[in-house]
């Protein structure tokens, strides 16, 4: 018994999965609830922030940097420096961690491929040993690129690759450091000029908590990949299950609300993965093919179990935020060549509405209120006038 209660007070969470299924889990997987405590939340800092203007700033008279060149050409030297590459949030073990991607716009093109240490475990598919041929559908135009196969070994929770370490970004902060003059010109440039992109809830919401309200409002571009383990907000969610830590509905609210309280964020890409979907026998004569798959393991309409429509509860928390000047949704899911033409078109159909209601919403200003009528998206167009991207992936 005493052995049992110290058990329960280090992993209190596992008690809902280990009575189900009759027996305890994997060693292996609780070495990385234990030791790199990938899901425990990450508190707030208990000191308040410094404030660096509470004393007067030197005037660094004696440095030529500060006084012969023009504020416009010291913060072009300062966006030089900081970059604007597609930086990729993850979680080891209880920090928050990144990697700067060397690729351009890596994170909208390649849905995370670009780095392969860095995708959240349950976004990799394991159940296939062959590579998997890519189908993206953007406006007018289709392409096909071949992904490698993933990792054989399968974990629960998010950023465990044994190579993440090692490709761990330094920090460009030194700079910042050097004077207080330079801090003030250039504290913000750490994260209005990268693209942040974030496969996990929790570890937004932990880079939220870590950093200053107002650097978080500084956010500029934001890129989410999320995978349904069920749809959000319909009560599919099961306590009994692994991913009730990290799929759950108050995650998937609080997600939402710290993207609201972004209020700088001026582009938003969302992508879905919908999971593998394939075809069954027709139920009778002349009935079309089944199709199974999917979130939660559910077929039929447009988006397997996750319904693509405005009106749906998991929409909700996204309409908080406001003011944008780009959005884009992308839906990507994998499937057998006669899935594959079936989720096409029906994806197609139902994202399409999807993304222009959003759009007709996440670009407007803040008292917007969403129109009951079809066809009213164009009135708020985002910014260039281009039409956000639509990506269908099948393997």
């Amino acid at each position: 018994m005493r052995h049992f209660d110290a058990w329960l007070l280090r992993d209190p969470y596992s008690i809902f999965h280990y009575y189900p299924t009759g027996r305890r889990w994997q060693e292996t997987v609780r070495d990385l609830i234990h030791d790199r405590k990938i899901c425990s939340p990450i508190e707030p800092p208990s000191n308040p922030p410094v404030d660096l203007n509470a004393h007067p700033i030197h005037p660094q008279t004696d440095s030529l940097f500060m006084t012969r060149l023009p504020p416009e050409i010291r913060l072009r030297i300062y966006q030089y420096a900081f970059g604007d590459e597609v930086v990729h949030l993850v979680q080891l073990k209880d920090k928050i961690r990144h990697v700067r991607c060397p690729h351009a716009d890596s994170s909208l093109d390649r849905n995370r491929r670009c780095c392969p240490v860095t995708p959240a475990r349950w976004r990799l598919d394991t159940s296939t040993s062959s590579p998997s041929t890519t189908s993206t559908t953007s406006s007018n135009t289709t392409t096909a690129t071949t992904a490698a196969p993933a990792a054989a070994a399968v974990v629960l929770y998010p950023h465990t690759h044994p190579a993440l370490p090692s490709h761990l970004s330094t920090s460009s902060l030194p700079l910042l450091r050097t004077c207080r003059a330079i801090y003030a010109e250039a504290a913000d440039l750490p994260y209005t000029t990268p693209t942040f992109d974030v496969d996990d809830l929790h570890t937004f919401i932990a880079f939220a908590q870590t950093i200053a309200p107002h650097h978080l409002r500084a956010l500029k571009r934001l890129s989410v990949h999320y995978t349904p383990v069920w749809q959000p907000l319909s009560g599919q969610s099961h306590k009994s299950s692994i991913y009730a830590h990290t799929h759950n509905d108050e995650l998937w609210t609080r997600f939402w609300d710290r993207v609201a309280a972004c209020s700088g964020l001026e582009q938003l890409h969302l992508t879905l993965d919908l999971g593998r979907f394939t075809t069954t026998a027709p139920a009778g004569p002349g009935a079309p093919p089944g199709l199974v798959g999917g979130v939660g393991g559910g077929g039929g309409g447009g988006g397997g179990g996750l319904r693509l429509a405005i009106e749906e509860p998991w929409v909700a928390p996204i309409l908080a935020v406001r003011g944008l000047r780009r959005f884009e949704l992308a839906v990507t899911a994998r499937a057998d060549p006669r899935a594959k033409a079936r989720l096409e078109r029906e994806l197609v159909r139902d994202a399409v509405v999807l993304r222009d209601r959003l759009r007709e919403v996440l670009c407007s200003p803040g008292d917007y209120e969403l129109s009951d009528g079809e066809g009213e998206s164009e009135r708020v167009p985002c910014a260039g006038g281009r039409r956000p991207r639509l990506a269908i992936t099948a393997a």
